[in-house]
């Protein structure tokens, strides 16, 4: 063998260990990569399928191995497939392909993104080289994040439409209560007590709407999730028809939450409600507690810090929910009820409570297979609390103090004005924080009554303003919104914040009440 030979074989061989080697790396890299890859004959059939396939899909690489593919993906994204191979197979480079919907081996739907590298003139692979990768849970994650951003633009809308509104409610109710005490046995009274009580329906769904919103007046306290199912047991008994049966599941030993009690009962009422109305041929509802732990990416909404929680969950045997229903069913005013059987409105209060007290809710249903939804409410430390509240006397009380008062809204201050006169009190009307600081000059104030929401400054820089001339004066805000809705202000005691629409009678009791405590909280 001449000398020129043996380098010549030498040479061939150093190219088949670099060939075998590279064989090795890319079956190497063929068998271990987490994404799914697949070789392609030029016909379209499959010739090879990684071992990530049973991992991703569920099925054995036999199951694939001579496939065309075309079996396990979605019926309505064969074309989508058939476009992608045609454009790859036609295309010298990568050609990435639109995420399309396939079978897992259990039956349900995984999203995939392919992308495909035409190796076809490549002797050692010989076709298009397609990687595919799982997007399935990042595609959930953005419907959530979309979701959850498409639900605070309703909120925003919701909650400013409701808080005007409430300031409209307040003076329908209060003038029809003036006009009914003035009309005594009239045969008018009955026509205005109708007024009151529209006004009344009004106001129960401007509550939901600001509920939605997270901008509804809460009163928290450590309670015990198991303690209101039992106090409210009779009332959710008769919420269900007799063809339902209700099971309550409280044996688990679980902490307090940080909660409004009679939120909460809402919550529960209208979960209750909500899966009775899905059973219209009758069936079960199940309302368990129990304590849970949240992990980070969790399938709930609004998202939740990961960390230990009370979950209450409310399963049915009914109807369950639509696939293309699910992501609106929080929203305000979307049923799948039939006309005239919901306002729409029972699921978006229950998504806004639970968001407000920094809560999370999770849905799983499926059409004729039932729906729980669990509600996740952050665990807390301490001993459960309930507020015991004081009968009050049928009496309306009075009073000869000298109250401030200050509201933008020109009906909801000549109102709140004629009703503390006719109590007795001495009342020093403004519009203007800028007015009442110069009525406040020269006056004795016993009580600053002003909304939080105002032109120039907020009600609490204007209560901190008329503090330091008068610092023995107590303050009562009143307000449509939620407390934290309002920005970073001191922590009140119940009393010293006023819900809208109130009545001239609740208003009355709170001025009285505010006026009559030993303590006081600082303001500013």
């Amino acid at each position: 063998m001449t000398a020129t030979n043996e380098m010549q074989e030498a040479t061939a061989a150093q190219l088949r260990v670099a060939y075998a080697a590279s064989q090795a790396r890319f079956q190497a890299l063929f068998e271990n990569a987490a994404d799914v890859t697949l070789i392609v004959s030029a016909d379209g059939t499959i010739s090879h399928v990684s071992a990530s396939v049973e991992t991703v899909l569920g099925y054995p690489p036999a199951d694939l191995t001579g496939d065309t593919g075309f079996d396990f993906v979605d019926p309505d994204e064969e074309e989508t497939l058939r476009d992608f191979l045609a454009e790859a197979l036609a295309n010298p480079g990568a050609t990435r392909g639109p995420a399309m919907r396939a079978r897992h081996a259990d039956g349900s739907w995984r999203m995939l993104e392919p992308v495909g590298l035409n190796l076809l003139d490549d002797p050692a692979i010989g076709g298009l080289v397609v990687m595919i990768r799982d997007i399935t849970e990042q595609q959930d994650l953005e419907a959530r994040v979309r979701q959850m951003e498409r639900l605070e633009a309703i909120g925003q809308l919701a909650g400013g439409i409701a808080h005007d509104f409430n300031n409209v409610l307040l003076v329908i109710r209060g003038y029809s209560s003036v006009l009914r005490s003035a009309l005594g046995d009239s045969e008018l009274a009955p026509d205005v007590e109708e007024i009151s009580k529209a006004a009344e329906r009004a106001g129960d769904l401007t509550r939901q709407l600001l509920a939605f919103a997270r901008r509804q007046v809460m009163k928290p306290v450590l309670v015990d999730l198991r303690e209101i199912v039992v106090e409210i047991e009779s009332l959710l008994r008769r919420s269900v028809r007799e063809d339902i049966e209700l099971e309550l599941d409280l044996g688990r030993e679980v902490g307090p939450v940080l909660a409004d009690p009679s939120q909460i009962e809402q919550v529960l009422l209208n979960l209750v409600v909500n899966a009775r109305d899905a059973m219209p041929g009758g069936g079960s509802i199940v309302v368990s507690i129990a304590p849970a732990v949240l992990e980070a990416g969790a399938p709930v909404s609004p998202p939740a810090r990961p960390g230990l929680y009370v979950a209450l969950t409310v399963t049915d045997t009914g109807d369950g929910i639509a696939a293309a229903d699910l992501p609106y069913i929080f929203e305000p005013f979307y049923t799948t009820k039939g006309e005239g059987l919901g306002t729409g409105l029972g699921l978006s209060t229950v998504y806004g409570i639970v968001a407000q007290s920094d809560g999370t809710i999770e849905v799983a249903a499926r059409p004729g297979g039932g729906t729980r939804m669990t509600v996740y409410l952050p665990a807390a430390s301490g001993a459960p609390t309930r507020d015991v509240e004081e009968p009050t006397s049928l009496r309306l009380p009075v009073g000869t103090e000298t109250v401030l008062l200050v509201e933008d809204e020109d009906p909801v201050r000549d109102l709140v004005r004629r009703v503390l006169e006719d109590a007795g009190y001495d009342v020093l009307s403004a519009a203007r924080p800028s007015e009442a600081q110069r009525l406040a000059t020269d006056m004795h104030i016993d009580l600053l009554l002003t909304d939080v929401v105002m032109p120039e400054m907020s009600g609490y820089d204007l209560a901190a303003r008329i503090r330091i001339g008068h610092p023995e004066a107590r303050t009562l805000f009143i307000s449509g919104y939620a407390h934290r809705a309002l920005g970073d202000v001191p922590e009140l005691p119940a009393g010293e914040l006023l819900r809208k629409p109130f009545s001239p009678e609740e208003l009355k009791r709170t001025v009285r009440a505010v006026l009559d405590r030993t303590d006081r909280t600082e303001i500013g």
